[in-house]
């Protein structure tokens, strides 16, 4: 399959963190929490370190940039579940309020919203369920 990236995505920052290529169709999101109110560059930062072992195909921010860390075409390393991110496309969202109930912003929401639509109608994802 030929994999693209969101055109959605206004910064990019490659991780060292991923399996190249995936090793699965993609067939599905997962949306993770930052635990922290990071920028996308910040975000970016945390993945660039190769003895995080971590790393997102996407992270967006509380203003609703959105950010490439990982291309579609590869594996991040996002669940500590192989099997899992080698069928899905992985989106860290930033948090506004720490704690609590982990609140993300508005902006951010939207742009989740927005990113999800596109790695769906890029990736032939007719039904996602939540």
């Amino acid at each position: 399959m030929a994999y693209t990236n969101s055109p959605l995505a206004t910064y990019t920052r490659i991780s060292p963190n991923r399996n190249s290529p995936r090793n699965q169709p993609i067939t599905k999101i997962t949306i993770h929490h930052m635990a922290g109110n990071l920028s996308v560059e910040a975000c970016g930062n945390v993945f660039a370190t190769a003895s995080r072992q971590a790393s997102a195909n996407y992270g967006i921010s509380s203003d609703g940039r959105v950010g490439l860390y990982v291309d579609e075409k590869n594996r991040a390393w996002t669940s500590s579940n192989a099997e899992n991110d080698n069928q899905a496309v992985t989106i860290e969202v930033a948090n506004d309020v720490i704690g609590g109930n982990w609140h993300v912003s508005d902006k951010a929401l939207a742009k989740l919203i927005d990113l999800c639509v596109d790695i769906c109608e890029r990736n032939g994802i007719e039904n996602l369920v939540f």
